[in-house]
């Protein structure tokens, strides 16, 4: 396998779900991450090689960590998200070299009459073509995730103007594809009981709503089902969602006046 250089991170969301750990504990959940992508996005099954991997190793602290944000398998700890990006990373990878030996294994001839030829073309045609063709697929795909929707929050005009933000991130053998899309927010409706606080669709997109690990993804992973309902309140009236809340338990403090509409909207509801 090819090496691979970068790993990608999302700032709000390690922020949002490392906002309960001490410094300390963020340092060495980071250098862990960083390990697991030089790895395969794996660590090692073994604790004490897990330990080696930080600095003035707290066994009881590296313990919680892969409790709360990794999984295990036969192979070792993984991330979730982290694994999945690794997944696509390796994919892109490889079609970018299959691709360029594919070029490179052409005469030399033969490549520069094919890129004469190709910008003639664009030139002479493409230009009056593709902001049409363009157009037509954007719509023709946003009609296909829409009436795919359980549920249709919001006006069609503003999803599909959402939508037009991303959709050159679309791509079938992508992590973000419109399967994705779909299924990510019907769970998303599935999780929130009372419809009302389901967010816009138009809302969601903008929010990249497809990157959240719902708890009801995560229930069996994580243990949640005898963690206490309101554990994390106070960082719900600050608008920070962790991966182990659940929907329904954010409505019903929402409901009891202990949350602020405000800190609703900053974690995705419409209220």
């Amino acid at each position: 396998m090819s090496k691979i250089w970068k790993m990608g991170i999302s700032p709000d969301q390690f922020i949002a779900d490392t906002v309960n750990l001490s410094d300390d504990e963020i340092g060495k959940y980071f250098r862990l991450l960083c390990y697991a992508w030089k790895n395969e996005a794996y660590l090692p099954l073994d604790i004490k090689r897990v330990c080696n991997i930080v600095k003035q190793c707290d066994e009881k602290s590296i313990q919680y960590l892969l409790e709360t944000f990794f999984i295990k398998d036969k192979k070792g700890y993984f991330c979730k998200a982290q694994k999945i990006e690794f997944e696509w990373v390796v994919e892109k990878s490889s079609k970018a070299v299959e691709s360029a030996n594919k070029r490179w294994d052409k005469p030399q001839s033969e490549r520069i009459s094919e890129r004469n030829a190709n910008y003639s073309y664009n030139n002479n045609n493409s230009k009056s073509n593709n902001n049409r063709d363009i157009n037509k697929d954007i719509s023709n795909t946003f009609d296909r995730i829409w009436s795919e929707l359980k549920v249709k929050r919001g006006t069609k005009a503003n999803g599909l103007k959402a939508y037009k933000k991303i959709h050159d991130k679309i791509k079938p053998n992508k992590f973000l594809n419109i399967t994705l899309i779909i299924d990510k927010f019907n769970l998303k409706c599935d999780s929130v009981k009372d419809q009302q606080f389901i967010p816009h669709f138009s809302t969601w997109l903008n929010s990249e709503g497809w990157t959240e690990e719902l708890a009801t993804e995560t229930k069996d992973d994580f243990n949640t089902q005898n963690l206490e309902p309101m554990r994390n309140l106070d960082l719900w009236k600050k608008g920070i969602k962790t991966q182990k809340d659940y929907d329904e338990d954010i409505v019903k403090a929402f409901k009891e006046n202990k949350i602020p509409k405000d800190a609703m909207l900053k974690m995705g509801f419409s209220v």
